[in-house]
């Protein structure tokens, strides 16, 4: 019961607005309204053609709707099956803005989510699903295709991987300048060139989330290095650290690739699983309790004092103490 009333309450919410989140306005709607009348938004071929299926309703509402229910449904599939208790992964998936950015980059997120739910099979070793939804994610957007090298490296060794864990976000810190050569010529004659050349190459590089994801794999390396509950040993473990160096990684790369932040996102959702796992191998009781209400405090203060400004002016929502905005 806790289940579908909390997931219904986060669809109606996200599907039933209206005129909520910068992109509503100014990149779906219209993108409906272009399909139409014979035009063909700047989407990927794949979320193109759901475009065009739902501009056959008159009420571009569908769509908002569809959607919400697709991103949500998937988000709490992989909850569900990766946690025995839901409250605290669905309080941090609120809480971390990824709710909030769904609203707004709806293309992404039903491609974020669609890998995370791939995730979910890559674990349970249902290898073609995984990869199956791993190529869905990149048709859907074409940004997923960073998760494939993400996915190849879970064959490895536990040791191995955790190895590559530890040494990525500095490769990628000192790479920079190969990064930028090889973003630069990926992205010549794609719907990406636009963004390479433009006002959103780098200027919205989101410091914020580079200490955020910072302090995460500080605190997953502590916990791996402390070797408690035979965490070395743990799968699941030695994944999640991974993702969070990957989420490190692109946080680094945000100075060199075009609205680099976005990739980030792919990577930063799986702390909604990993941070109570990780926990875990740590602290039991009352203090696990303790420390992953820290956690979702300092998540949500996070959200309240979040300047709108550079990449948040995408985001749902007005920020409540500016006192130049005026309400109607």
């Amino acid at each position: 019961m806790f289940i579908a009333l909390s997931a219904l309450a986060l669809i109606l919410l996200a599907g039933l607005r209206y005129d909520t989140g910068i992109d509503y306005m100014y990149s779906y709607v219209p993108s409906l309204e272009e399909t139409r009348v014979g035009y063909t938004p700047h989407y990927d071929a794949l979320f193109n053609f759901i475009i065009w299926i739902f501009a056959q309703f008159e009420s571009n509402q569908w769509f908002f709707f569809a959607m919400a229910v697709y991103t949500v449904a998937m988000m709490y599939y992989a909850i569900c099956k990766q946690s025995r208790f839901i409250a605290l992964p669905v309080t941090l998936y609120i809480v971390s803005f990824h709710y909030l950015r769904s609203f707004c980059f709806v293309a992404q997120y039903v491609s974020i989510v669609t890998f995370l739910v791939g995730t979910v099979f890559l674990l349970q070793g249902r290898y073609i699903k995984a990869f199956a939804l791993v190529a869905l994610s990149c048709f859907l957007h074409l940004s997923g295709i960073v998760v494939i090298p993400f996915c190849l490296l879970f064959f490895l060794p536990n040791r191995a991987m955790a190895v590559v864990s530890m040494i990525l976000p500095c490769c990628a810190y000192m790479g920079q300048s190969v990064v930028r050569v090889f973003a630069e010529r990926f992205s010549m004659n794609t719907r990406f060139d636009y963004y390479i050349t433009g006002q959103y190459d780098t200027a919205y590089s989101d410091t914020r989330l580079t200490m955020i994801n910072l302090a995460v794999f500080l605190i997953f390396v502590a916990i791996y290095l402390l070797g408690t509950n035979g965490v070395r040993q743990d799968n699941k473990a030695n994944w999640y650290l991974l993702a969070q160096s990957f989420a490190l990684a692109f946080c680094f790369l945000q100075a060199v690739l075009p609205v680099g932040y976005r990739f980030v996102w792919y990577f930063m959702i799986v702390q909604c699983l990993s941070i109570p796992y990780m926990l875990r191998f740590f602290l039991r009781g009352t203090a696990y309790y303790l420390a992953v209400t820290l956690v979702i405090m300092c998540f949500a203060a996070w959200m309240v004092v979040y300047q709108v400004h550079g990449s948040s002016e995408v985001l749902p929502y007005t920020f409540v103490f500016d006192t130049s905005t005026v309400y109607w």
